[in-house]
């Protein structure tokens, strides 16, 4: 799978979120901060340079061809409005440039179904979400109400899509296949996740777990403003706090793990669908990598892919998709 400051860096940061490890992650006061992506984009909202095209006769996905599904990865670049679809060996399969306006998080599903939510530019109505079958390249749905910023992105077991909407701090949900919200959960966020039950878990100024169909939420009472956000089939969870991926078992709010990330300035977490493997995109200079931990038993990060392919945003297939 930054600038003046749309994620994870906001004015005004002040106390740091702490746990019984190492201090970790920046206290940043109110749900009203400014977006914590731990960027920088030109003005705010830099204007996106002109997207590339896509392959004449877009790709044709080896996931159509063999019962046994491999790895691909999706990685997406806010700038240049593309997602880059690599193999596991980081060879280009094809890419992804129709229907999308500086993408922001990325999510595939347990069909193999990629979605984008796609910010727009300057809170303009392009604010979207865009999803894309394996081997297509134009979206096979776009939802647009409800959308206001939209930064977080998941999709449960039953296809229910998940948007974190900063613009009004809101969480939206979609059925599967709906492009009309059935519930908006008025909470801000900036990162979800769900478990196996299709809990809905929420990184914003703390992390929240929300039954499905609630629009209220229980504290877990873990260290404060998180980052990226994975919750594993066993319902233990992973967050990102500053440079530090910290593992916490379920039901617990000490982390049994941390793992520092070294090489930059971390971003999306994405966890392979058979839970062997944790991926982080990294700021580390020019070009942005992936870097990747053996799960849970790993302690150290390496790179996966160095390639310019793409920025912050990232999402594997087959995806930590629970319920498949």
């Amino acid at each position: 799978m930054a600038i003046a400051i749309l994620g994870s860096l906001a004015a005004g940061c002040s106390a740091a979120g702490t746990s019984n490890g190492p201090a970790i992650g920046t206290a940043q006061p109110g749900a009203q901060r400014t977006l914590n992506d731990n960027r920088s984009l030109a003005n705010g909202f830099g204007s996106p340079s002109a997207a590339t095209g896509a392959r004449p006769n877009g790709w044709v996905s080896p996931e159509r061809k063999r019962r046994h599904k491999p790895t691909l990865f999706y990685w997406g670049n806010f700038d240049t409005n593309t997602i880059t679809i690599l193999s596991s060996s980081g060879k280009q399969k094809g890419q992804i440039t129709s229907g999308l306006y500086n993408p922001e998080r990325l999510f595939v599903d347990k069909k193999g179904d990629v979605f984008a939510t796609n910010i727009g530019y300057n809170g303009s109505s392009k604010n979207s979400i865009t999803g894309y079958k394996p081997g297509q390249t134009t979206p096979f749905i776009t939802i647009t109400n409800g959308v206001n910023r939209p930064t977080g992105l998941t999709v449960d077991g039953a296809g229910t899509v998940y948007c974190a909407n900063v613009g009004n701090n809101t969480i939206t949900v979609y059925p599967k296949g709906q492009t009309s919200p059935s519930l908006t959960i008025p909470y801000f966020a900036e990162y979800l996740a769900t478990d196996a039950q299709d809990n809905l878990y929420a990184a914003g100024t703390a992390v929240e777990k929300f039954p499905p169909g609630s629009t209220t939420g229980t504290d877990l009472g873990l260290p404060a403003y998180p980052g990226a956000i994975e919750v594993d089939r066993s319902g233990n969870i992973i967050v990102l706090y500053g440079a530090q991926i910290e593992y916490f078992p379920a039901g617990t709010t000490t982390p049994s793990k941390e793992i520092p990330v070294t090489a930059g300035s971390p971003f999306a977490l994405s966890l392979s669908g058979n839970e062997k493997t944790l991926y982080v995109s990294v700021e580390a200079g020019t070009p942005f990598v992936v870097q990747s931990v053996a799960y849970p038993s790993g302690s150290t990060l390496s790179n996966k892919f160095t390639s310019n392919a793409g920025d912050w945003p990232i999402a594997v297939s087959p995806d930590n998709a629970l319920g498949g």
